[in-house]
């Protein structure tokens, strides 16, 4: 064999790993793609679920923020376990298991077993998005970092926006058991291929690196990290307004403030996650490029702001103008991933996957916080007024509950102030 040849045959053999990397994280990312139509699912279904369990708006929120419960608890626990045991069996078994949770959803017909199995679906999709990311720092050069973490979140941001869009024509032709039912199939269905397909390590014999941290050393490395917990607020409270608005409560504020039909306030806040998608792995991109997370982190947050205070209240505005809004809004909350990015290079490489799952934990538990929060403040103003067992609240009452969402994107800028460059580099 000539070097021709020699050279032919390494890149033929350099080009099927790069596809093979593509196909294992590909499938992690899926898994956190799918995980979002369960996630979001509440969101086109508020009659119905209002209806159905006879729930008031606090009760409402309450049931959807089970799901973030299980899977803010759940952070630190699945960065250390993803640390020490690797994703591939975790994220098999935590797949199918929210399958599972999504039929025990479809067939409850009492508040405290739909409380569960939401519980259930968010203990499982925990595991989802920091395997992927484990996955991605393990099978792909650290360089390619920023670009595949947005590239997961924007899959994510993908589901959501089918959650919200197709899903709210599923639950509105088939009803929203039926639909819970095929999100349930359509996980374990990933779980099988998770289980036949990912592996850990692109070398099936090399080993797990050696475990310089025990489990409760790799939390504590984290915890005492000032930055990390800086990190922490920035994503949290620049990521609530989407975690509030458009997981939960935005299709129906769009419906009452604007005259926007269920369908069309589903798909207008399905432009959120499409925006979203789109801008997340090109601003990974080039935060790779410039070796610097920061300025992309300060535009996230001042457009954020901007964005989010123009839908809430600016009067009069049309379904198209709504969309493009929320468009760019979506585009412009892309620091999200970029904070991922800066979580796992914030602490020793030995704990990333412990320090993303902790970023990723106080995105969601603020977000969840909101969802209630938002329900606590429409109950506080409703008059009592009530259409087929649902309540009905007042474009007043809408206005002065969303108030808090452009103080979250404020929050945001001041904790960015106090956060230092990491330079793509590890401590």
């Amino acid at each position: 064999m000539n070097i021709k040849q020699l050279e032919l045959r390494s890149r033929s053999k350099a080009l099927s790993i790069n596809y093979r990397a593509l196909f294992v994280w590909g499938l992690a990312a899926a898994f956190f793609f799918a995980e979002y139509f369960a996630r979001v699912a509440p969101s086109v279904m508020v009659p119905n679920l209002m209806s159905a369990f006879h729930v008031n708006a606090l009760s409402l929120g309450a049931l959807s923020a089970f799901f973030y419960y299980a899977y803010v608890g759940m952070q630190i626990p699945v960065g250390t376990l993803i640390d020490r045991y690797g994703p591939h069996k975790l994220l098999t078994l935590t797949a199918l298991l929210c399958g599972i949770a999504c039929f025990i959803f479809a067939e409850s017909h009492q508040l405290m077993i739909a409380d569960l199995a939401r519980f259930l679906m968010g203990l499982a999709a925990a595991f989802a998005f920091v395997g992927a990311l484990k996955l991605a720092r393990t099978w792909f050069s650290p360089a390619k970092f920023g670009l595949l973490a947005g590239a997961t979140q924007a899959l994510g941001m993908l589901g959501a926006a089918v959650g919200e869009g197709p899903v709210s024509v599923l639950v509105h032709h088939a009803g929203w058991q039926k639909s819970m039912l095929l999100i349930g199939c359509v996980l374990i269905l990933l779980s099988i291929l998770i289980g036949c397909i990912v592996r850990d390590h692109p070398n099936p014999i090399a080993s797990l690196p050696p475990k310089k941290y025990s489990l409760w050393n790799s939390i504590l490395v984290v915890i005492k990290n000032k930055q990390c917990w800086l990190n922490g607020i920035f994503i949290g409270f620049l990521y609530a307004p989407t975690g509030a608005f458009a997981e939960l409560w935005g299709a129906s504020y769009l419906h009452k403030v604007y005259a926007i039909n269920q369908e069309l306030a589903a798909s207008a806040i399905g432009a959120i996650f499409i925006g979203f998608a789109i801008s997340s792995p090109c601003l990974g991109w080039v935060s790779d490029k410039i070796k610097k997370r920061k300025p992309i982190m300060l535009f996230s947050a001042v457009s954020s702001l901007i964005l989010i205070s123009a839908v809430l209240y600016i009067p009069n505005l049309s379904f198209v103008e709504v969309t493009v809004l929320l468009f760019l809004y979506g585009m412009s909350n892309v620091a999200v991933a970029t904070s991922y990015a800066l979580a796992s290079e914030i602490v020793p490489s030995e704990v990333s996957a412990t320090s993303m799952s902790f970023a990723n934990m106080a995105s969601v538990l603020i977000a969840a916080l909101f969802q209630p929060i938002i329900g606590a403040l429409l109950d506080y103003g409703w008059d009592h007024q009530m259409l087929h067992g649902a309540a009905v609240f007042s474009v007043h009452d809408y206005r002065t509950a969303m108030i808090s969402l452009p103080l979250c994107s404020l929050v945001s800028i001041i904790a960015w102030i106090f956060i230092k460059e990491s330079y793509q580099s590890n401590n």
